[in-house]
């Protein structure tokens, strides 16, 4: 929705850079079009030399020619700097740039994805797998098992179905499927899974549960629209294979499956089930799903909420703000409920879309039935409520780590009581407390290590070095002595073939 006063008062940006940006965007428009001018002025003159007529007939001939070369020269642009920042994402990250020791994780011993095929996202992914001593020491209550991560990633494999079929391996080889929670995150543009939505799930099932996640972008989800059909497919494969392999089993031995998406995430997982409804999450075997921050351009979203259809069961699906709203329900409707969208009334990324721009929008319709964090005195204008909308957007992203909020597009602090109670844990308060402070704690802590140890000499396998060296002097004189042995014979080597 748009600012609100208190938005607008504890907004970070003051008008000297507000005054800043507007002059760049102005500055920034007006070389363009005098670069646009120059060329269509330089065509049209040079046509009238060759050809009938004078520089004013040719001057549409002009503004084609300019209009076609600056959108070739920025689609160029905009594919080099897309490398550049899918190059950032498939880098390492000093931070952590070893794979973690467990084999319920990939990357881990006898992993069949190789940790350094993983991007950034996925490395950070697997390496938040919370082991049984993190869930006991939280819950109070004994694990049940080692939480189960699966992450396969772009580089992981070079095709769609050679990544899923690595995925359903790698799911096997971990015992997944005999867990009796498998979650399956659609993660966001650049490969995200949210960490707090996978831990909140481990602690809940006190670690009974697999987490997996396929990666289909590596971009940042707002220049990543054009990767949301490329998501809806592969979640839709994926979805299917892991049925297809659940079908061989007795039902008594299938674990409960959960779809979660964020974002694009949820935009990509719902769209992978469009013209079938609710129905077609029945039929891929999908017992629940959860979604946060679903954007206004999902089609399955607007059908099943909108259409009347055949195979839409209305009573399986709820669209919440809060769990107030679920509370407010009566037993039976949450009892039968199977498929949750979490939508704030406030979050700019599930409210904009191109239609702003011609058309007034239902969220804007009568005042006295909107809902309360949208102004009754806000009216809709043309083009003027699509831009502020999505500056809306920007706004509505702004997360604190460690500080977890249910406001804008900030779903954090709605995981925890809605995986409770959707999926029927039930966890006391005082659990659900714990659960949510562990996981605050949790992400401030790994902010802050990716932070402080961003250099190779502060990467985490110096800072394993150094422990080992601290703990066991001759174990790391020993390695540093193979590893030195390592690097002289390769040196000898090279030497030797350049003679």
């Amino acid at each position: 929705m748009l600012l609100q006063e208190q938005d607008l008062e504890r907004s970070e940006i003051s008008g000297a850079k507000s005054l800043g940006m507007g002059a760049a965007v102005a500055g920034g428009a007006a070389l363009v079009g005098a670069l646009e001018g120059t060329i269509t002025t330089r065509v049209s003159r040079l046509a009238a030399r060759f050809l009938p007529g004078g520089v004013t007939v040719w001057r549409p001939l002009g503004h084609l020619v300019s209009l076609g070369a600056m959108l070739s020269a920025g689609r160029l642009a905009a594919q080099r700097v897309f490398g550049m920042i899918e190059g950032q994402q498939f880098s390492v990250e000093p931070a952590i740039d070893v794979p973690p020791l467990y084999p319920e994780v990939s990357g881990g011993p006898g992993s069949l994805v190789d940790f350094h095929t993983l991007a950034k996202m996925g490395r950070r992914f697997v390496w938040t797998a919370r082991i049984p001593e993190i869930i006991e020491g939280v819950t109070g209550e004994e694990a049940k098992a080692m939480p189960i991560s699966v992450y396969v990633g772009l580089q992981s494999a070079p095709t769609e179905e050679e990544r899923v079929a690595l995925a359903i391996e790698e799911l096997e080889r971990t015992g997944a499927f005999d867990r009796s929670w498998l979650m399956i995150t659609i993660p966001t543009g650049t490969g995200y899974g949210n960490y707090a939505a996978a831990g909140t799930l481990e602690f809940l099932s006190l670690g009974d549960c697999a987490n997996v996640v396929m990666q289909y972008g590596a971009r940042p989800s707002p220049i990543s629209l054009d990767r949301v059909s490329e998501g809806r497919k592969q979640a839709r494969m994926f979805v299917d294979a892991i049925n297809a392999k659940l079908e061989e089993r007795p039902a008594d031995k299938r674990p409960t499956v959960v779809m979660f998406g964020e974002s694009l995430g949820a935009w990509s997982s719902q769209d992978a089930f469009i013209e079938q409804g609710t129905q077609g999450l029945l039929d891929a075997g999908i017992d629940y799903a959860i979604w946060i921050g679903t954007p206004m351009e999902s089609k399955w979203k607007e059908q099943v909420l909108r259409d009347v259809r055949s195979n839409v069961d209305r009573s399986l699906l709820g669209v919440f703000n809060d769990i107030g709203e679920w509370e407010a329900l009566s037993e039976d409707e949450r009892g039968r409920i199977r498929y949750v969208m979490i939508t704030h009334y406030n979050d700019g990324v599930a409210v904009f879309g191109p239609g702003l721009a011609v058309q007034a929008p239902e969220w804007l319709g009568d005042p006295e039935t909107r809902p309360p964090t949208v102004p009754k005195s806000q009216r809709w204008i043309p083009i003027t409520t699509f831009i502020q909308a999505l500056i809306d957007n920007k706004n509505a992203a702004r997360v604190v780590p460690g500080v977890f909020n249910a406001d804008g597009h900030d779903y954090r602090a709605d995981l925890v009581p809605f995986f409770s109670a959707v999926l029927g844990f039930n966890a006391p308060e005082e659990s659900q407390t714990a659960i949510v402070a562990a996981l605050e704690t949790e992400e401030s802590r790994r902010t802050k290590w990716i932070s402080d140890r961003g250099k190779v000499g502060e990467s985490m396998a110096a800072v394993i070095l150094d422990k080992v060296r601290e703990q066991d002097p001759d174990t790391f004189a020993a390695a540093v002595s193979a590893v030195e042995r390592d690097f002289v014979a390769e040196h000898d080597r090279a030497a030797s073939g350049a003679d």
